[in-house]
């Protein structure tokens, strides 16, 4: 799907329902709670409301059964939404979160709706909206918080019994990127990768990290240079420790340690001739 650029007018803030229940009707708890919030996850708000805000109104859910209060920044109005709730306030997270883990094993939404309640279009509605907000920008809310460094990979998966690829790209602890990739060449990774490339553009238009750490699989390498051409790859080489761990025979057991020392010793140098040829004599070595 294409993901959303309309402005959210939501605040998701990280509370249970019964503590935010509890608090919603007394306006000076309430403002209290968001005050520390403000404080301690500032991302989370608009940059307005530094500069004040008011309590609006409150609001009753006949659906869910709760009460919603509403704030008004800068002549805006945003609601608060506790972070149990999943989009669109369509059910609370420990509800749903059964039925769509069934998804992944290509159970039916007509089984979905027979084993966990509500109808098929439900479930369908539930997992379509997944991809469609922007993963970058719910994750930074400002451009100045974009990363410079970027750490990419494929999670090997299952969807609906065919082989898939989940391209990831992650900065910083959080996650940044994820879409799916049907083939691990290199259309298929580009486009994959294309997805964060986007919605960081809609953030700041002449977005590049400066690195990528990636594997050895060539067209993870290749997708990341089409995407950004002046980006440096970081190549990964832990599967190489881990390969010469497995391979390398008890005999030279007592070495291995002075082997990785040089291995990477050889990897910083700028000569790659002279690291082929070092981790080509090492895995002799272990042959």
């Amino acid at each position: 799907m294409t993901p959303s650029k309309r402005h959210s007018r939501v605040i998701c803030i990280p509370c249970d329902l019964k503590r935010h229940q509890s608090i919603i009707k007394d306006a000076f708890r309430y403002r209290a709670f968001l005050e520390q919030l403000i404080s301690q996850y500032p991302d989370l708000f608009p940059t307005e409301i530094h500069q004040g805000y008011l309590m609006k109104d409150i609001r009753y859910s006949q659906k869910l059964k709760v009460y919603q209060r509403r704030i008004l920044v800068k002549g805006v109005t945003y609601t608060i939404k506790p972070s149990c709730f999943m989009p669109y306030m369509s059910g609370l997270t420990e509800q749903v979160e059964k039925g769509l883990f069934f998804r992944q094993f290509n159970v039916s939404y007509d089984a979905l709706a027979y084993g966990f309640g509500r109808d098929a279009m439900y479930w369908y509605r539930l997992e379509t909206r997944f991809g469609y907000d922007s993963l970058v920008g719910t994750t930074s809310s400002k451009a100045s918080l974009l990363p410079e460094h970027v750490v990419a990979d494929e999670k090997h998966t299952w969807i609906r019994g065919e082989k898939a690829y989940i391209a990831t790209t992650c900065a910083n602890e959080c996650v940044f990127g994820v879409s799916v990739a049907k083939k691990a060449d290199d259309d298929s990774l580009t486009q994959a990768y294309g997805v964060f490339k986007e919605e960081a553009e809609q953030m700041e238009a002449n977005y590049t990290p400066k690195t990528v750490n990636v594997d050895g699989w060539k067209s993870t390498q290749n997708a990341w240079l089409n995407l950004f051409p002046k980006i440096s790859l970081i190549l990964c080489f832990f599967p190489i420790f881990l390969g010469l761990k497995k391979t390398i025979t008890k005999e030279f057991k007592s070495i291995y340690s002075t082997m990785a020392e040089r291995f990477w010793n050889c990897y910083k140098a700028t000569n790659k001739a002279s690291f082929s040829k070092a981790s080509s004599a090492f895995i002799r070595m272990g042959d």
